[in-house]
Parts: C-alpha cells; structure tokens; sequence
C-alpha cells in the first residue's frame, strides 16, 4: 500500500440543505453519493449547494464536502491542493486512475480556528460524471484519537461514488491501495468440469482488506440503535469491493454452465444455472474464519478455500447478478445464519422485500432451493441486505 501522511489547516462551510436518505448522502443533479457509516448529521451547508459538513453523533469524526465548478480546474488534484493551500494546509497529494478516471488522495493533519486540538484524517478528489464538477471529500478526526479512527474515516471516504458504474466496482481508497493491473488464472471444480478464471492478482488481498475495514466500523455499533443498518452496510460494501473482481469468473461460470442450462429449460437458463450454483457451494469445505471478522473474501471463497453461511451466500449474489437476476442476502443474529435470496420461479420458502419475492436458499446443507430448516423460518428474524 502507498498510503502517505500529508498536512492541513481548517475548513469554512456555509449553510445550506443536502439530500440524505439513512446513511447516504448523495447530490442527484451531480449523480455523486456517500455510503457512509450510520450516524452522521448534517451540521451546516452553503447556501448555493456546493458545500456541506457533517458531525458523527458518537465517533469524534467530521466530514467536509466541496464542489468546485469543473471550467475552475483542469485537474481534479489542482482542487485538493488549492483546497488545501486555502485553509493553510502544507503536505502532498498522490495521484491515481479510479475506475478510468483521474482522483487523489490527501492524508493530513491541520489545526481549526479556535480549537486547540489538531485534527487529522482523509480526502479524495475527482471530478463528477454526471455534471461535471471536482469534489473534493475529506474526513477527519481529533488527531489524539486519529488513529483509532482511521478505518472509520477510511470507509467513509471509500464510500464515494460519482458515476453509475462505481456502485460495483471498489471504492477510491481500495482502489489506491490495490492498483495491480496484474491477473492470474484460478481452478475452479463445478458441476463436474474443470475450468480455469482470470481474476486480479490482488483480488485476495484487497478483499481481506475492506472486509477488516468494515468490520472494525461494523463493531462500533454492536449497543448503538443503528445496528441493523450498520450490518447490512458491512455487507453492502464487501459485496460492492468483489463484484468486479470477480468478472472473469462469473464469465467462465456461465460459459461452463449455460449451454447444459439452456438445454434443460430454454424458457429459463438462470434457473438451472442457479441450481447448480448452489449444490456447487453446498459442496464446500466449511470454514469459518479464525479471525475477528469471520468472513472469507470471496475470491477465496471462489476457490474452495474455506467459507461458511454469509460467504457463500455473498458469492451466490455476485455471480447471478452477473447474470442479470436480482439477488438479496439474508442475515440473523438470531439464528446466526445467513440464506442466499434470488428473484427466480421455484417453489419453497420466500421472503418479500420491497416488492421483490426472493426464494430462499440454504447454502450450507444438500438441500433444494427454497427449503429452509423448519427452526429457522421465522421471517421476522430475518434482514435483507440490498445490495448495490
């Protein structure tokens, strides 16, 4: 990883409104959006809706978000740095490519206007898709306590997305962190065959790094009232970080399976390529982390290296929504289960979530889809987990 420690001073905004909903604050006039931890309030914005800041209601963290008109800069790195020079700030900023297009990162620290304690944290900068215009984000803490602060703030500005496509592709940070163009080719065993798949030579590693990440975020809010939420964030972005890396495979899955599916039901092929799917991971050696977060990255997973309930399931949802079918992930602390949920005609069990019906799928026993053990049907101690 290339992350670097950079200086800053303090930061003015006006007040003004920002549109949330839960925990994402987003602008759909500039089509930017902020997945962020739950718990942040909307302090003070300008007044022409360029500029907002956020306080935590109970981490020691403050957010800081600017748009500066795209014909002002010809780089989106000249706005970090001219943002930076504004408020005092001396240190570096790194540039990077982030899903094709050009950002950066600032590590700093910098002192407020009448505050005697030092801040120090995060920020991104990029120039937006949608209308065009450089944003700059930053995330910061009381410099004693930054560094435990730092996967919160790192997650938080991870969270960014300024076009479409980033809702499933790694955030800012992952990508800044795991920027190898490099590949290798996996084995995978599924339904008798033997096939090969690129995937990113980094793919194992970036995947452990934001499923600690998130994790640490999530245990913050283990005796919060935004628990629930929190859990289903957690997932929300280790199933954001994975679905692109694991492109190449889905792509050899369905080239494996699809002419057999076709075949056996030509009206529905994902139908048959999902049964399969999952008698694929039912298979699995079962294998639950030892470490805190005990979840598996899912390239890992991919590969039959150990996985339980909630991986399994994580992996069904990324390779079907490959496919073009809607998915859900199912958790409960309650049963301390997670179930696979797919949007396909079958009969058994189901669960409705916003309209959607999904069929519920055991990946851990032999079974078919839809049967669920009889001890766990209660659905009310089920949550869905939209996923991006």
């Amino acid at each position: 990883m290339k992350f670097f420690k950079l200086c800053a001073a303090s930061l003015f905004l006006l007040f003004a409104p920002l549109l949330s909903f839960a925990e994402f604050y987003s602008s759909s006039y500039y089509g930017w959006n902020l997945d962020l931890p739950e718990g942040f309030v909307l302090k003070e914005a300008s007044d022409d809706g360029l500029s907002f800041y956020l306080e935590h209601e109970f981490m020691k963290v403050r957010a800081a978000i600017k748009m500066f008109g795209a014909d002002l800069y010809e780089r989106s790195d000249l706005a970090m740095e001219d943002t930076l020079n504004k408020i005092g700030a001396d240190g570096e900023i790194d540039g990077f490519l982030w899903n094709g297009r050009h950002a950066s990162v600032a590590q700093y620290s910098f002192q407020l206007p009448g505050n005697p304690t030092a801040q120090a944290g995060w920020g991104i900068s990029v120039t937006t898709e949608q209308k065009p215009v450089h944003l700059v984000v930053l995330c910061y803490a009381d410099k004693n306590v930054a560094d435990d602060c730092q996967q919160f703030i790192l997650s938080a500005v991870d969270s960014l997305c300024v076009g479409k496509k980033d809702f499933r592709l790694p955030g800012p940070i992952t990508s800044y962190a795991f920027n190898s163009g490099d590949s290798q080719n996996v084995k995978i065993k599924i339904d008798g065959k033997e096939l090969y798949a690129s995937i990113p030579s980094q793919a194992q590693e970036s995947g452990r790094f934001v499923i600690d990440r998130e994790f640490s975020v999530l245990t913050l809010y283990a005796k919060q009232k935004q628990w629930k939420e929190a859990w289903q964030r957690y997932y929300r972005l280790v199933f954001r970080e994975a679905y692109s890396r694991l492109d190449g495979a889905s792509q050899a899955i369905y080239a494996a399976l699809s002419v057999d599916a076709l075949t056996k039901n030509p009206q529905n092929p994902n139908l048959e390529i999902c049964k399969k799917l999952l008698a694929w991971v039912q298979d699995f050696s079962y294998q639950r982390e030892q470490d805190a977060s005990d979840l598996n990255d899912l390239a890992s997973v991919l590969q039959n290296k150990g996985s339980d309930c909630d991986s399994r399931a994580l992996l069904l949802c990324v390779l079907m929504e490959h496919y073009g079918v809607k998915t859900e992930l199912f958790v409960s602390g309650v049963y301390s289960h997670a179930l696979f949920g797919v949007d396909l005609p079958y009969p058994g069990a189901r669960i409705m979530v916003d309209g959607t019906n999904y069929l519920l799928c055991e990946t851990t026993a032999p079974v078919d889809m839809g049967l669920v053990a009889k001890e766990q049907s209660e659905t009310k101690n089920w949550i869905g987990v939209d996923l991006p």
